[in-house]
């Protein structure tokens, strides 16, 4: 308890620290604030785990069953939270999480800003369920050691007879040794030999001892089997999005057995390597062991390669975890290769190089438990090393056990070569503390005398290995800052942020400079795979659209893409000149001779190159690869000030002593409607580019085809789009498999083509996507407009990015979210997101491509919520309404989420800005239930009529005022209120049902009472809640029948709205089949904070 303590301590003076904001903390904060917390977790959690580890050390009296109840109660925590993010598991989790913070999590998931800031930890149901639970197990557990400890096990000494000592002549004896004669005992004769072969002799003997003592350890057996028991018990949760399982490919799986089995691995290392140092000592025996005459680095060899070898073990076991759990999850596509590289050729370096810092450490230190200490102390120093100033590749002791994250599509890539240099450093490191453990080891019993024994043991080989050592750490420490520090350039999160505050400062006089406006591109864009570079050759048509003339031109170059402008020129030779150019911070400003007259353009020619140069010290491009090179616009200039290069968060500001920025500006600034939220320096432009790749590759950006053809080994592709465009384009280069698929436009009498570009392997979900494509375009195009392009096409990107993002006619799809999912049709907990994934990016062709909202506050509602909506109502049609359940609390879930983690303030629907829990989850919600009340056909009439007045408009730019208006005129007086609860302010119930009942009627008929208590509030911006009115609002009510043995969702007996009054109401309703449960707000159109208390089942 004292040493918790600290905790509190900790946060109670953390406010008065010199180096923390003061105002971010309670000037006064409560005594119960850091009380409570010790009352309902750290009293009980100190209770049962020391009744554990108390219970294991007297009933076995050995202190290392301490060590393993605590491994076996990381592996109970461990397994509980792989399972708390799935919804049908998150009671449970609740409860048999063995420290309560599962459920303290569960109770507080949606607490805002202000309820975190002045509420204590809950005693919620499950939070009291699971200290009961686990308090009672620690009561248990101390009742069993009272009730088996007997103080006579220490009482006898006496020995038994298989005890009884074995003297030196029962051994001759029982070997046939002759019999002593008078003159003394006859010894054999030896040769002694001390040559460096019989050294390595002794090493391996020595090695093969020490592994058979580790492996035949019922302690590592132990350790090692909770960490597959680990494995296997979450394999369930390994690659689940949306809810919803992946096929457990390879890389997957890699990722989750080494990332769970890493703490096993660093508790095996830190603890043998301590047994095994301090064995012999231990055990009395280490002046017999010392005077043996082998060299000090034979034990110490021998130790540290037995414990290497525990750790090949080890990997070969998690690899056939891997393969197990992929066998009973039905897959087969064992990629043995990929297991061996990813475990012995990458993994395996960096837990050696863990083994030798850990033994050397512990014969450095020479005190066993300050070495496992310290040990502790590095891995969490690492964990924090960036935020402390050390996030250099060179001060990252090992270097990491995986190159990078791995794709199918690219392999490990461009990560390989970053990853063998800093091994390699580490490498010569390691030589040298070998070297200074062989030379501290200690022999004997003055370890006070080490450092002259080490002198006296300094030799050839000593400065051999020395120059081993430093020649590979400092050549290979000198090319890695060569790459990271003079090829690239290092800048540390700070320095970063000092860099935005300087652009700010010195540039944003420029923001409101007057600019013309990119109209058309012509691009020639050159990606070269293999060296990870692209070009970019073409041209920009600026035109003047403003009322006056024009004299000067901002041209930005993103400096954080670090090109190289090769030339960059701005109309004809003499029109322009060039006034300003800081290559620090891509600034260029150019004079125009003549102003620029309105309507009148010129061009912005130019060459970029962009080349990756050696590797930086992180953050490595995954841009510019070898297969599934996925680059955007953002790689070429832009006109004006970069207000996107500001620093953005307001703390962050404010202590560079900056004004807070607002996220967007007001919804009705007509200044900020002249530009797209999308582009700030072009409205719709004409679009051409010719794309060349390498042979083996396709070339991929927006247009349709015109021309292919290959020359001097490179592929060329020239794409045209055929109508305006909004600035926004995309260029991909990979190796391609084609699905093609079509679309029969039935309003517009055509077929529409659809293409899905996919890496090889990846063809699980193709008809899903292409379903969900022909889907969205027909729902799309029936009720708001017709569909403009000719074509569709879909290409898969490696999955350093997980999403997925509509261009004009082409949407770029990870391969993370879809092409390996493992949907499964009977299952009704599955979500086919394939399909809602690519409906709702198809809808983006409506709804950001057609329509598009300005730079203010709520434009991403008609963008990402109305592409939420119309994937919705898609999936509505292809599954039946009672299926939307599902998808809808998914959404519910993520927004409430959301807003617990809110940063600035939370804002309406209608002034949502760029927040992705509130126009994406609880934009869904809002939309879909608004076709609940309105009715699916006005609704989407209200749209039609909405798209036709606002489809590929100019500036001022369409607002959520106007995209509103359009709905209340759909809707009737009596939603007039629920429009305004749900798009303009932030509204939330509290909706329970409390009892329920029903009985058999004498006609065969059932009746059913059941109580609700109801409550409804407004929030603001922090989540301080107000009670609100509700006599206006009608809240879904149902009866439904018992679920089928599918366990499908099942369409309700009856489902009516009711007006509810603020407290309890009492419903009754009679049906006509035989009723099983209750439910206020069944398919979740109401945002209620509590969802799980809606629904309750029937006594009859």
């Amino acid at each position: 308890m004292l040493v918790f303590s600290g905790i509190g301590l900790g946060a109670a003076v953390a406010g008065i620290m010199p180096w923390v904001q003061a105002d971010r903390f309670l000037a006064v904060a409560p005594a119960g604030t850091y009380v409570w917390p010790y009352l309902v977790l750290v009293l009980p959690n100190l209770l049962f785990s020391g009744a554990i580890f108390f219970t294991g050390a007297t009933l076995t009296r050995n202190i290392l069953s301490t060590y393993i109840g605590s491994v076996l109660l990381l592996v109970v925590y461990l397994v509980a939270t792989s399972y708390l993010q799935d919804l049908k598991n998150e009671h449970l989790v609740a409860a048999l999480d063995a420290f309560g913070l599962s459920a303290i999590e569960f109770t507080t998931r949606y607490w805002t800003s202000a309820e975190k800031n002045s509420l204590l930890l809950p005693l919620s149901s499950y939070v009291l369920l699971n200290r009961a639970v686990w308090l009672a197990f620690g009561l248990g557990l101390l009742a069993l050691c009272y009730a088996r400890f007997r103080f006579s096990a220490f009482a006898s000494d006496k020995p038994d007879k298989k005890s009884r000592r074995v003297t030196a002549a029962d051994a001759l004896a029982a070997e046939g040794a002759p019999a002593a004669q008078p003159g003394g005992l006859r010894l054999p004769r030896v040769a002694q030999v001390f040559s460096g072969a019989m050294s390595l002799r002794q090493w391996w003997s020595l090695t093969k001892l020490e592994f058979r003592g580790i492996v035949r350890s019922r302690y590592f057996l132990a350790i090692a089997g909770a960490g597959v028991i680990l494995l296997l018990a979450t394999s369930a949760q390994v690659g689940r999005t949306f809810d919803t399982a992946t096929y457990p490919v390879t890389y997957e799986m890699l990722e989750a057995i080494t990332g769970s089995f890493f703490l096993f691995f660093l508790a095996i290392i830190i603890f043998y390597s301590g047994e095994l140092v301090w064995r012999e000592r231990e055990a009395g025996v280490a002046q017999i062991t010392d005077a043996v005459p082998v060299p000090s680095w034979v034990p110490l060899l021998s130790k540290l390669a037995a414990l290497g070898l525990v750790q090949v073990v080890l990997l070969a076991v998690i690899m056939v975890c891997g393969l197990v759990i992929q066998t009973f999850r039905g897959y087969f596509h064992y990629e043995i290769g990929l297991y061996l590289q990813a475990l012995f050729l990458y993994q395996l370096p960096f837990l050696l190089l863990l083994c030798v810092l850990s033994m050397v450490t512990q014969v450095v230190v020479n005190n066993k438990y300050l070495g496992f200490a310290v040990m502790v102390v590095y891995y969490v120093a690492n964990i924090f090393r960036s935020q402390i100033g050390l996030g250099h590749r060179l001060l990252g002791y090992g270097g990491g056990g995986t190159p990078g994250p791995y794709s199918d599509m690219n392999g490990y890539g461009h990560f390989l070569p970053a990853f063998w240099w800093t091994k390699l450093l580490w490498a010569g490191v390691a030589v040298l503390l070998v070297l200074l453990a062989s030379l501290l080891w200690t022999r004997g019993t003055d370890a006070a005398g080490r450092l002259r024994e080490a002198r006296r043991r300094w030799g050839p080989s000593s400065t051999a290995a020395l120059a081993l050592g430093l020649l590979v750490s400092l050549g290979a420490g000198g090319y890695i800052f060569y790459n990271t520090n003079v090829l690239n350039e290092y800048r540390t999160p700070k320095a970063g942020e000092k860099r935005q505050v300087a652009y700010e400062k010195q540039y944003r006089r420029l923001k409101d400079v007057a600019q013309p406006r990119i109209t058309a591109v012509d691009m020639n864009t050159e990606i070269f795979p293999s060296t990870r570079a692209v070009r970019f050759r073409g041209r920009f048509t600026l035109v003047n659209k403003h009322a006056r003339a024009l004299d000067t031109v901002i041209v930005s170059i993103p400096v954080e893409q670090t090109p190289r402008v090769r030339s960059l020129t701005l109309g004809q030779p003499g029109q322009a000149t060039l006034a300003l150019n800081d290559t620090t911070y891509g600034v260029r400003l150019y004079r125009l001779a003549q102003p620029l007259a309105p309507g009148d353009s010129l061009a912005l020619g130019m060459d970029i190159l962009y080349q990756e140069r050696g590797f930086p010290s992180s953050g490595s491009s995954t841009d510019i690869v070898y297969n599934g090179t996925f680059i955007s616009s953002n790689y070429l200039p832009s006109l004006g000030y970069r207000e996107g290069a500001e620093l953005s968060g307001d703390q962050d500001r404010k202590n560079y002593g900056l004004k807070p920025k607002p996220r967007m500006a007001k919804v009705n600034d007509l200044k900020a409607r002249q530009n797209t939220y999308i582009s700030h320096d072009a409205d719709w432009i004409r679009f051409r580019t010719t794309v060349s790749t390498e042979a083996d590759q396709t070339a991929m950006a927006p247009g349709y085809l015109q021309k292919e053809w290959v020359k001097d080994g490179r592929r060329y592709f020239t794409y045209v789009m055929d109508r305006p465009m909004l600035n926004f384009y995309t260029f991909l280069s990979a190796r391609y498999k084609e699905y093609k698929s079509q679309w029969v436009d039935s309003v517009g009498h055509r077929t529409v083509p659809i293409t899905i570009y996919y890496q090889p392997g990846h063809g699980y979900n193709l008809q899903r996507m292409a379903a969900g494509a022909q889907d969205a375009l027909a729902y799309c195009s029936r009720n708001f407009s017709p569909y403009q392009h000719r074509q569709l096409r879909i290409l898969e990107f490696p999955r350093y990015q997980a999403f997925a993002q509509s261009f004009a006619n082409t949407v770029p799809f990870s391969e993370a979210i879809g092409f390996i999912a493992n949907v499964k049709d009977k299952d009704p907990e599955d979500l086919n997101y394939p399909y809602y994934v690519t409906a709702h990016e198809v809808a983006h062709q409506w709804w950001a491509h057609q329509v598009i909202g300005g730079n203010v506050q709520g434009s991403t509602l008609m963008a990402e919520a109305m592409a939420e909506y119309s994937a919705l109502m898609v999936l509505r049609h292809h599954n039946g309404p009672v299926a939307m359940q599902r998808f809808l609390k998914y959404d519910m879930n993520r927004y409430l989420s959301g807003r617990a983690f809110e940063r600035k303030k939370e804002v309406p629907l209608a002034l949502v800005e760029n927040q992705q829990y509130i126009h994406y989850a609880k934009g869904s919600v809002v939309m879909y239930a608004l076709q609940d009340y309105l009715g699916e056909a006005t609704l989407n009439g209200a749209l039609k009529k909405y798209v036709a007045a606002v489809a590929f408009q100019g500036p001022p730019y369409t607002n959520s005022p106007e995209f509103t208006g359009y709905l209340r005129r759909a809707a009737p007086d009596s939603l007039q209120a629920y429009l305004t609860d749900a798009f303009e302010r932030i509204t939330l119930f509290g909706n329970r049902v409390t009892a329920a009942s029903a009985k058999k009627l004498p006609d065969g008929r059932y009746q059913v009472d059941f109580t609700v208590k109801s409550a409804k509030f407004y929030a603001d911006s922090l989540g301080n809640q107000r009670p609100a009115d509700q006599s206006r609002d009608a809240l879904p009510v149902a009866v439904f029948p018992a679920l089928g043995p599918d366990k499908k969702p099942v369409a309700p007996l009856l489902l009516v709205k009711r007006h509810l009054r603020a407290g309890d109401n009492q419903l009754r309703f009679v049906v006509n089949r035989k009723p099983a449960s209750v439910a206020i707000d069944p398919d979740h159109l109401i945002i209620d904070r509590q969802l799980d208390d809606n629904t309750k089942d029937l006594k009859l």
